[in-house]
């Protein structure tokens, strides 16, 4: 490995312990770029790499300094040193993005599934990641319990033939063992004649308050990561529909069917709680006054607080 590929992985390590509060680990690594810029004359941009690195080291001692004596700085176990150390030796020249797969796969291992999901689904567009990122994706649903929602997801990728045939076997097998590792009943098989799986939902019709309005983060398109609220237009138990404005586009393509949204704000007019629902529908209106908007429904599945 070169110098500068070498500093670059040292910095994404620091960067990485830095994230987890692993700040021992984070200077240790920074200092150690430190080093290697300081023992070399010919390094591009040196003296701008230098007070990068300098501000970085008094950064993290600064906050050393501020947990000293207050809490100890977690220590991270000897798996987890190795997998933070290792996430880039999935680098491939001939994959692009393949580094970012072995960051996702990290943060998965270490229970971060919503931003390991994130990235994950952002590497399926790429031919020669396409089928780890998928593996992981089912991985991280089925390990949250959401056994359901991970065969919806697989059946429909199926239905949109995300996978070419000779990676159909491979997911398909890693799939039904990891389900049955997890105990579950479900089958896969022959998916294409299957209804998509809608999950259960944990709760009775009887149990949902009237509500008025939702807020929830959208999870794709031009308006991905945006916080939005939007009103009820009919409520039947724990399914909830709201209307989309057709002028509302950016919108509209940000949501689909087969969503999981899993942080939902539900106002009610006697109280506000969260929770979390499915996306089981997104139809344009083709007659009315409201013709050529949108009816999206959403089925509460969890009630969280």
């Amino acid at each position: 490995m070169d110098l500068g590929n070498k500093i670059k992985k040292y910095y994404k390590e620091a960067e990485l312990y830095n994230s987890h509060g692993l700040l021992n680990e984070a200077l240790e690594k920074y200092k150690s770029i430190d080093g290697l810029v300081k023992s070399t004359r010919n390094i591009r941009n040196r003296e701008g790499i230098l007070k990068q690195i300098a501000l970085k080291i008094e950064l993290t001692s600064k906050k050393l300094q501020k947990l000293d004596g207050v809490k100890a700085t977690p220590e991270v176990a000897e798996d987890a040193q190795s997998l933070m150390k290792e996430m880039y030796t999935f680098d491939d020249p001939e994959a692009k993005g393949s580094s970012a797969l072995g960051g996702a796969i990290a943060l998965a291992k270490f229970g971060q599934y919503d931003k390991a999901i994130e990235e994950l689904n952002r590497l399926l567009e790429y031919d020669k990641l396409r089928l780890e990122a998928a593996k992981n994706i089912l991985w991280c649903w089925v390990q949250q319990n959401y056994t359901d929602y991970a065969v919806s997801l697989y059946q429909k990728w199926r239905k949109n033939k995300l996978f070419p045939p000779e990676e159909v076997d491979s997911i398909q097998a890693y799939f039904t063992e990891l389900i049955d590792s997890a105990g579950g009943d479900h089958e896969i098989d022959e998916l294409e004649s299957q209804r998509t799986v809608e999950p259960d939902s944990e709760i009775d019709d009887d149990e949902i308050l009237d509500i008025s309005a939702v807020r929830f983060v959208l999870p794709r398109g031009p308006k991905e990561g945006e916080k939005i609220e939007l009103e009820i237009s009919f409520q039947s138990g724990k399914y909830i529909r709201m209307i989309i404005p057709r002028k509302e586009k950016d919108l509209i393509d940000s949501i689909n069917p087969g969503d999981l949204l899993k942080e939902i704000v539900f106002y009610s007019p006697v109280a506000i709680f969260s929770g979390e629902g499915y996306v089981s529908s997104k139809n344009e209106i083709d007659a009315g006054p409201k013709k050529a908007d949108y009816s999206l429904e959403i089925k509460i599945i969890k009630i969280v607080s």
